[in-house]
Order: C-alpha cells, then structure tokens, then sequence
C-alpha cells in the first residue's frame, strides 16, 4: 500500500514538474513577444512622432510648388499671347510689303 502511494506520489510529481516546465517556457515565450512588441512600439512611436512635422513640411513644399506652377502657367499664357501678336503682327507687316495687283 505504501508503495502504491508513493508511485502515485511520484507520477504526480512528475506529471506537476513537467506542466511546470511547460508554463515556464510558455512564459518565456511571452516575454519574448513582449520585448519584441516594446521594440516596435518605440520604433513606431519614434517614426510617427516625427512624421507630422515632416508631413507639414511636405505640404509646405507641395504648396509652394503649386504657386511656383501658376506662376509660370501664366507667364507661359503671356508669352503665348506676345508670340500670337509678333505672328499677327509678321503676317500684316509681310501683306503690307506685297505689291497690289
């Protein structure tokens, strides 16, 4: 009887040392994640804190793109419209010349 016990004992010993193990390296396991996660985090953290101000400076300069742009869409208009008058300007020069018949 007291034999019985003592393997029942034993297999129950064995049973709680090897699902203790079992925690354990789940445990690990976790903190693993855990600093991993915590590695992330501060990279995110780093590159997202940093992005408005880098976003506003985009903008800034896609702003002042689209100025710099208008700019020269009109200055690109008046020098159409300056060589429209030179044409004009060559084709009546160029009747003037003609001898009439």
């Amino acid at each position: 009887m007291l034999t019985g016990v003592v393997i029942i004992n034993l297999l129950i010993s064995l049973v709680c040392f090897y699902i203790a193990a079992r925690v354990w390296k789940i445990r690990r396991t976790i903190a693993l994640f855990e600093m991993r996660i915590a590695a992330v985090e501060r990279c995110s953290r780093n590159v997202l804190g940093q992005s408005p101000a880098f976003l506003a400076k985009r903008q800034q300069g896609a702003h002042q793109l689209r100025r710099n742009y208008q700019q020269l869409e009109l200055q690109l208009q008046q020098v159409r419209q300056l060589l429209g008058l030179l044409g004009l300007g060559r084709r009546l020069w160029l009747r003037r010349d003609r001898p009439l018949r």
